[in-house]
C-alpha cells in the first residue's frame, strides 16, 4: 500500500472513531524479491467487540462466562478479561500465550472446590509466536479455572494463559502477517505467516516474532541476517506519523555491513504490511545504520497470464484472448510435445515427449535439445525461478531428478518422499518450498516442505513436511502466491472440490467444478484456473468458474 493511500486510510479511521460509540463494535532491489503483502486490518485498539466486565454480585457461572467472552476484546492487552481476575493473579496471567479457535459451544462443569472445568471443542490453536496449528476433527481442550472471593465478589485466582474465541470473532480480531527471512543464498525473501490481533502493539509483536527466528519446519530453507539474541532495546516499536522506529540492542552490531543492510530489509518488509506504516527507521542503541535503498521487486505485482499448450503452440491465455510465444509452435510440433514447463523469462522450456523430458531454448535458431530424463511415468516438470529443472517420477520407488541451469544433474536426496507415490507438485516462487500431493485417490496427503539448498543454490533435499490443508485427497496442487496453495480434490460424483490453503493459516473452499483435473494459479483469486478432463480451461471469477477456452492440452504458470 503506498504512502498516500495509507494517509487517506488513517484519516478515514480517525473519522470512523469519532462516529463510534461505546457499545459493542465490529472491526472491520535488484535480485531481492518478497512475497505477497498479507491483507492486514487497521491497527487500533478500538475497532473491536467491546465485552463487559463483571457486575456486582455476579455468580461463579457469570464470572466464568464473562471471562471467556472477554477474549473478544484485546484492547489494552485484554483489560476487560483481566477485570475478572483477582488482583494478585492479574499480573501473572498472559493472554498472549495461546489462542483457541472454537469449533462448537464449550461446556462448563462446576465443582464444590470453587473450580470449573471448561471443555472447548477446537478447530485450531495459535501459540505465543503467532503460529497457526490446525487440529484434527473432534479435538478438545480442557480449561480449568479456580475461583475465590475478593472483597465479597467472585474472582478468578487461577486459569491457563490463553483465550478462546469462535471462528467469526477470530476472523475479525486476528490477522495474518508475514515475517520475512532470506533464502540461504541471501537473494530472496521468504514469508513465514503468523497471526496476531491487529492493534496498536502489532508492530512490536511482529518485530519480536521476527527476532525469534523462523518456524521450525521452514528453518532449513531460510536464514535471518539479524544476529541471534538481538532484542528490542526499548521493548517496543514506536509508530508516529507513519514512521516505525525499531531500536535494536547492541547484539545487532555483530552483523557485517552487508548483513545490516539485509537486516533492514527483513524488518522493513515485515512492518510495511501494516496500514499505519509507510516508512521504517532501524537503529541500534539509538545510533543510525547505513541507509538502505529499499529497492525491491514484488512478484505479487508481476502477475502474468497462464501459459497454455494450445494447438501445438505455447500461448498466454485469459478471458481477453491469447498471445502466442514466439518460436514455440515450430518447437512443439517438431518434438510432438504433450506437456511443458517454462521459466518466467519464457526462453527456456522443458518438453514432455514420447521419448522423455527434454530441455531446450525458444530463442535459439540452431540448437541441440538436451534429454534430461528418458522414458515415461513422470509428473509435469517444473522449471523454477532459479533455473533448476525438477523432474519427479510418479512412483515413489524412483529417484527425484534435479538439474542445474546448465542442464547438469545435481545430487539430490528424496528423503521422506522416498517410497511415497506422487500425484502433483509445485515449487514456490522463490524456490524455497515445495507442495506435493502423495499417495493415491484412496489414500492421499498434501504436504508442504522446505527445499534445502547449498551455498551455490543447488537443491540437495527436503526438510520435514507439514500438512497445511489437513487430510484431503488431491489430484492437483499448485502455489497460488508465496503464502497460499491451491488444492484440487479428487472427483466425487463427477465434481472436484478446489481449496485455497494458507501455509500457516486456514483453508477456504471455492465452488466445485465438474470434471476438474488440473489447477494452476498466481497471486490472487482471479488468477486461479482449472483445466478439466475434456481439455476445457476455466477461470474463477466472483463465485463461479467461467469458460475461457477449449482444446487446451496443458496449462502452467511460468516458474511453478
Amino acid at each position: 500500500m503506498n504512502k498516500l493511500l495509507k494517509i487517506m486510510l488513517a484519516g478515514f479511521t480517525s473519522l470512523l472513531l469519532i462516529g463510534t460509540t461505546a457499545c459493542a463494535q465490529l472491526p472491520k532491489s535488484g535480485e531481492i524479491k518478497t512475497g505477497p503483502n498479507v491483507e492486514a486490518g487497521l491497527e487500533t485498539d478500538y475497532l473491536y467487540y467491546s465485552p463487559s466486565g463483571p457486575v456486582e454480585g455476579a455468580t461463579q457461572e457469570e464470572i466464568v462466562l464473562g471471562f471467556l467472552n472477554a477474549g473478544t476484546g484485546p484492547q489494552n492487552d485484554y483489560e476487560v478479561a483481566k477485570s475478572y481476575l483477582s488482583s494478585s493473579f492479574r499480573a501473572n496471567w498472559d493472554p498472549n500465550n495461546e489462542v483457541l479457535i472454537q469449533d462448537g459451544n464449550p461446556s462448563i462443569t462446576f465443582s464444590v472446590d470453587d473450580s470449573a472445568t471448561v471443555v472447548v471443542p477446537i478447530a485450531a490453536k495459535i501459540n505465543d509466536r503467532g503460529q497457526y496449528q490446525a487440529m484434527p476433527a473432534g479435538s478438545k481442550e480442557f480449561v480449568r479455572i479456580k475461583m475465590s472471593k475478593e472483597a465479597g465478589e467472585w474472582r478468578i485466582i487461577s486459569a491457563p494463559n490463553l483465550i478462546s474465541v469462535i471462528r467469526p470473532v477470530f476472523d475479525v480480531v486476528f490477522k495474518a502477517y508475514a515475517l520475512y527471512f532470506f533464502d540461504n543464498q541471501l537473494k530472496q525473501l521468504v514469508p513465514d505467516v503468523r497471526w496476531f490481533p491487529s492493534r496498536a502493539s502489532t508492530s512490536t509483536r511482529l518485530v519480536a516474532a521476527l527476532l525469534g527466528g523462523p518456524s521450525d519446519w521452514l528453518s532449513p530453507a531460510v536464514r535471518s541476517t539479524i544476529p541471534a539474541g538481538t532484542k528490542l532495546s526499548l521493548g517496543t516499536v514506536t509508530v508516529a506519523d507513519g514512521i516505525a522506529t525499531v531500536d535494536l540492542s547492541s547484539k545487532a552490531l555483530e552483523a557485517s555491513a552487508s548483513e545490516r543492510r539485509l537486516m533492514q530489509s527483513q524488518i522493513r518488509e515485515t512492518l510495511i504490511q501494516l496500514n499505519s506504516v509507510y516508512s521504517v527507521n532501524v537503529t541500534v542503541q539509538r545510533s543510525a545504520l547505513d541507509a538502505n535503498s529499499w529497492n525491491f521487486s514484488n512478484p505479487q505485482n508481476q502477475i502474468v497470464n497462464p501459459v497454455a499448450m494450445y494447438f501445438q503452440a505455447l500461448v498466454h491465455m485469459d478471458s481477453l484472448g491469447s498471445a502466442e510465444i514466439k518460436g514455440s509452435k515450430n518447437l512443439l510440433t517438431k518434438y510432438n510435445a504433450v506437456d511443458f514447463a517454462t521459466n518466467s523469462l519464457e526462453k527456456t522450456v522443458l518438453l514432455t515427449t514420447k521419448d522423455g523430458i527434454i530441455k531446450t531454448e525458444l530463442d535459439k535458431i540452431v540448437q541441440e535439445p538436451r534429454m534430461l530424463a528418458a522414458g515415461t511415468g513422470y509428473l509435469s516438470p517444473v522449471l523454477d525461478s532459479n533455473g533448476y529443472s525438477w523432474i519427479i517420477p510418479k512412483s515413489g520407488e524412483r529417484q527425484i531428478l534435479v538439474f542445474n541451469p546448465d542442464g547438469n544433474r545435481v545430487p539430490f536426496s528424496s528423503g521422506w518422499l522416498t517410497n511415497l507415490d506422487r500425484r502433483s507438485f509445485s515449487i514456490s516462487g522463490e524456490g524455497s518450498r515445495i507442495v506435493v500431493s502423495t499417495g493415491s485417490k484412496e489414500n492421499s496427503s498434501v504436504y508442504v516442505a522446505p527445499v534445502i539448498r547449498d551455498k551455490q543454490g543447488n537443491p540437495t533435499g527436503f526438510g520435514a513436511p507439514i500438512k497445511p490443508a489437513g487430510q484431503i485427497s488431491a489430484q492437483s496442487v499448485t502455489w497460488l502466491d508465496n503464502i497460499r496453495i491451491g488444492v484440487l480434490g479428487d472427483l466425487v460424483d463427477g465434481y472436484a472440490q478446489p481449496l485455497v490453503a494458507m501455509v500457516g493459516g486456514g483453508t477456504r473452499s471455492l465452488t466445485p467444478i465438474r470434471s476438474g483435473q488440473t489447477m494452476v494459479g498466481s497471486g490472487q483469486a482471479s488468477s486461479v484456473f482449472i483445466l478439466d478432463e475434456d481439455q476445457a480451461m476455466y477461470q474463477f471469477r466472483g463465485s463461479n468458474w467461467v469458460l475461457v477456452a477449449t482444446n487446451v492440452d496443458a496449462l502452467r504458470y511460468p516458474g511453478n
